[in-house]
């Protein structure tokens, strides 16, 4: 009876690694909304200045620690299960989410120009500059984090949503 239903034993070093990546994440995405609120609270609309540029900074760190918190679970859930396929597949799911993270972070510091644009077509240039910026690291970063989610045989356990609203 030693070998029923029992499966693997977790791999230690991938539970420690998710571990210590889930901690990280949850402290960079408190950290960064923190920041931003500090920056927001600070802010004197009243001067006619835009709001600081910090508070993209913020958000950004706040977009990485969700992607580092992220990678921690695929990381945690990973423990248990083997293999070639499994392991390459979570290799592709991470570098996914990491080509998403960095066009959610270069697409939050371009929409910053949206508080120096005039409303009308320098605004508009600015939204589609922030989308085009965003698809070019984010759609090859779905593409690869999509492959690998049918290798690891894995759903998307964190996603992210862009509405220009033309």
């Amino acid at each position: 009876m030693a070998g029923t239903g029992s499966g693997h034993r977790p791999n230690v070093l991938f539970s420690v690694a998710g571990i210590v990546l889930i901690v990280a994440g949850l402290c960079l995405t408190v950290y960064g909304l923190v920041d931003a609120v500090q920056v927001m609270s600070g802010f004197d609309p009243l001067r006619g200045d835009g709001p600081p540029v910090r508070i993209a900074d913020g958000m950004g760190l706040a977009f990485w620690g969700i992607i580092v918190f992220t990678i921690g679970r695929y990381l945690w859930r990973g423990a248990r299960r083997r293999g070639a396929r499994d392991r390459f597949g979570r290799i592709l799911i991470i570098v996914g989410y990491v080509l998403l993270g960095v066009g959610l972070d270069l697409g939050v510091h371009e929409a910053v120009g949206l508080w120096d644009s005039e409303i009308g077509d320098g605004a508009q240039a600015v939204v589609v500059r922030t989308a085009v910026l965003v698809a070019i690291w984010a759609i090859p970063g779905a593409i690869l984090a999509a492959i690998g989610f049918r290798m690891a045989s894995e759903r998307a356990l964190t996603t992210a949503e862009v509405n220009a609203g033309f």
